[in-house]
């Protein structure tokens, strides 16, 4: 029923632009928690079937080099800690920036 309703409201291209913005997704100039919410709004538009584990890589491929290399050096067992991780590690970076004194 679910596919059906999708095929019959939704554009042709509309599935593929969806998995093309998912593959091309990079942080860039957006926050953590920005960055997360987009991707797990295109993996729902994407209705993305894969293992936890392919979710984690996805998500890690698009995530700042900065934040990822030490993400990867943490524990964590889950999509949710990845992103937990991604969002604490951005928190002190973000602090120092509001407080650099102004020359």
């Amino acid at each position: 029923m679910k596919t059906k309703l999708k095929a019959r409201s939704l554009p042709p291209m509309y599935v593929q632009d969806c998995y093309s913005q998912l593959h091309n997704l990079n942080q860039g100039n957006l926050s953590a928690e920005q960055y997360t919410r987009k991707f797990k709004k295109l993996v729902i538009k994407c209705d993305l079937q894969e293992p936890e584990e392919q979710t984690i890589v996805r998500y890690l491929g698009g995530l700042d080099p900065g934040y990822s290399n030490v993400v990867e050096l943490q524990a964590y067992t889950t999509f949710d800690e990845v992103c937990v991780l991604a969002h604490k590690i951005e928190q002190p970076k973000k602090a120092k920036q509001a407080f650099k004194p102004l020359n």
